[in-house]
């Protein structure tokens, strides 16, 4: 009998190993039974509730709802950064194309020139046409990567 009473104690208290965490030389985090190296390591403190675990068929209706709440708004953060993104990068492929075209047309243009407020063809010197070339030759390089 009182060999029974002891394995039912044994089978019946809660079974608590040691979980360690710990990073590596290359800053993965690690997690164990035992420490690799105890200097690094903390002794994570793990409390085991008998209603852990919430699924369809357990735990409270406000901690399902609460947590399909976060779920759903996470979604929808990252599939608003999703579409930022996506917008940006639009953007960014437009100003690179106007700039590619830009820069092949002056470079392919013997004389380059702008409308004066007047309507008349103001044509551009060397020097400024050099600085164009520069400065197209940037938006190429900012916009294009």
């Amino acid at each position: 009998m009182a060999k029974n009473l002891i394995l039912m104690l044994v089978l019946i208290s809660p079974v608590s190993a040691g979980i360690y965490k710990w990073t590596d030389s290359e800053g993965h985090v690690h997690f164990g039974d035992h420490p690799v190296n105890s200097e690094t390591a903390t002794e994570l403190n793990i409390t085991i509730d008998n209603n852990s675990g919430v699924t369809n068929s357990s735990g409270h209706k406000k901690d399902r709802e609460y947590l399909l709440k976060q779920i759903e708004k996470d979604k929808e953060e990252k599939a608003e950064k999703r579409s930022k993104k996506l917008a940006e990068a639009n953007k960014r492929r437009r100003k690179c194309d106007a700039y590619q075209a830009s820069y092949q047309s002056h470079i392919q243009s013997n004389r380059s020139y702008y409308m004066s407020p007047d309507g008349e063809r103001t044509y551009l010197s060397d020097k400024e046409r050099s600085a164009r070339k520069k400065k197209l030759s940037k938006g190429v390089s900012k916009y294009c990567r």
